[in-house]
């Protein structure tokens, strides 16, 4: 569909809502569903096929979304990886962590990584240059620029 001009930008909106009345996200959406909220959330533009760079399955339990201006975006989220435990890789943990250098061409960057929860503590994160937000609680509370 062409664009009106002057900056407006067409998202299209899913059917569902992707948290249940609870604030949890719901069980039935998908890694791709949840991928496109972050990419908006974080960047404030739409998630195309091009940004989308889901790291081969077989390889690695993480996720990387792509590069917006001078950071990295990462999604850990358990619809693909239908493991909840820490070496599911839902969880930033030191082994996490590695794929995801392994993932990232872009690794060396501010990294933004989404996931439920980190083993990592605030300092540690910032000597790492991540900024990591829980999820669904911090979705919910995000703004973006």
């Amino acid at each position: 569909m062409p664009g009106l001009g002057c900056g407006f930008q067409f998202c299209k909106l899913s059917n569902e809502p992707l948290f249940n009345s609870d604030g949890r996200i719901r069980s039935d959406v998908t890694f791709e569903q949840l991928s496109e909220f972050v990419w908006f959330i974080e960047t404030g533009t739409g998630l195309n096929q091009s940004n989308l760079q889901s790291i081969d399955k077989k390889k690695s339990s993480t996720h990387y979304l792509g590069q917006y201006k001078d950071r990295a975006i990462f999604l850990l989220y358990n619809e693909i990886l239908k493991d909840k435990s820490d070496t599911g890789g839902n969880v930033l943990n030191s082994r996490t962590l590695e794929l995801l250098e392994e993932a990232s061409p872009d690794f060396k960057r501010q990294k933004v990584i989404y996931g439920a929860r980190t083993r990592f503590d605030k300092t540690k994160l910032a000597r790492l240059n991540i900024t990591f937000h829980q999820l669904p609680y911090e979705l919910a509370v995000k703004t973006w620029f």
